[in-house]
C-alpha cells in the first residue's frame, strides 16, 4: 500500500474498551473525525503502516497520507492539528514542550491502565461493521 493508496489511519487497541471510547469520541466530535480511517490494530498488518506488531501493541498510531507516522500523545496532537479548527490549536499546544512532556508521561499512565479504566465494548468485541469509525 502506498501513501496515495491510503487515508490517514488510526491504530489503536481494538480490545480496550478505554481506547474505543475514546475513538467513539474522536470520530463524533472531531471536525475531520470521519474522515479517518480507524482501525484496531489487530484487524489490520500492522507492517503495511510501517509498524511492527510489537510498536502496534504499546500505543496509538497516527499514519498521515503522507506515511508520516506519530505515536502516543504525539499522536492524538496531530490528529487534533490535522482535524483543523478550534481543536487545532489544542493539538500544537498538546505538540509544544514542556505540555508535550507531561501529555506524553500522562498519557503512558493511562496506556499501562488501559484495561483497568472504564470506557465501552471493545472494538473487537463487536461486529466489524459496528465499530467506531466503520464505513
Amino acid at each position: 500500500m502506498t501513501s496515495t493508496d491510503r487515508r490517514t489511519t488510526v491504530l489503536y487497541d481494538g480490545t480496550c474498551g478505554f481506547c474505543t471510547r475514546g475513538v467513539e469520541l474522536a470520530v463524533d466530535r472531531l471536525p475531520r473525525g470521519r474522515d479517518t480511517d480507524w482501525q484496531p490494530y489487530q484487524a489490520v498488518d500492522p507492517t503495511t503502516y510501517g509498524l511492527s506488531i510489537a510498536e502496534a501493541e504499546r500505543t496509538l498510531h497516527l499514519v498521515e497520507a503522507s506515511g508520516r507516522i506519530s505515536h502516543g500523545a504525539g499522536a492524538v496532537g496531530r490528529l487534533l492539528v490535522l482535524s483543523g479548527g478550534a481543536v487545532a490549536v489544542l493539538g500544537r499546544v498538546l505538540l509544544a514542550p514542556p505540555v508535550s512532556w507531561l501529555a506524553e508521561a500522562a498519557y503512558r499512565v493511562a496506556t499501562l491502565l488501559r484495561h483497568r479504566l472504564p470506557g465501552s465494548t471493545p472494538a473487537l468485541a463487536r461486529l466489524p461493521e459496528d465499530r467506531p469509525g466503520a464505513r
